[in-house]
């Protein structure tokens, strides 16, 4: 009988498919894992450029007080050229900016196109600042894994982003539109 028993261990018949079936399910956890990977990578640029794009949207919204004030005579653009002095910043109107940057992200979180990624859950706005010539903000949005990782309970991940943008008058000497200096 004990013979019978150490000649069924010796036979190694069938051990290549164990260690087959062990290097499968290796394969494809480490697909999985790769995979939830790629989508943060994609999923944070996504929200990088849903981040910059509301940062200029509130950007562009111009108070038009501040803009529409000032001592500007037919000499200012020359003088400005000739002295090489900075360019000025262009004002901000903060509370329609906050308004126009939620609008932003809004479009960006029920949007289908190709540019939002499906796995972002949706894009929230964290922190906002307006100095009234610049803009600084900050996003975060929860990305779901197309697979739950092996052998852990994650399915998803938090991401943030922040972006900031001033925006600054274009002085020169313009020609039918076209910008010669």
């Amino acid at each position: 009988m004990e013979v019978k028993t150490l000649s069924k261990l010796s036979n190694e018949r069938g051990s290549l498919s164990v260690l087959i079936i062990g290097l499968f399910i290796i394969t494809v956890a480490s697909l999985m894992v790769m995979s939830d990977v790629a989508t943060i990578f994609v999923a944070k640029r996504s929200l990088a450029q849903a981040t910059e794009a509301a940062a200029m949207r509130g950007v562009h919204t111009l108070d038009r007080n501040s803009y529409y004030t000032g001592k500007g005579t037919i000499a200012t653009t020359p003088m400005s050229l000739i002295n090489n002095r900075e360019h000025p910043s262009i004002p901000i109107d903060c509370d329609q900016a906050v308004l126009d940057v939620m609008l932003e992200l809004h479009n960006w979180s029920q949007d289908e196109s190709s540019m939002k990624r499906k796995e972002l859950a949706g894009i929230v706005l964290t922190d906002f600042s307006c100095d009234g010539t610049s803009i600084e903000i900050s996003t975060y949005s929860k990305v779901r894994f197309p697979f739950t990782v092996p052998f852990s309970s994650l399915d998803s991940a938090e991401l943030t982003s922040s972006a900031g943008s001033t925006n600054q008058v274009q002085e020169g000497f313009y020609l039918f539109g076209i910008r010669l200096h």
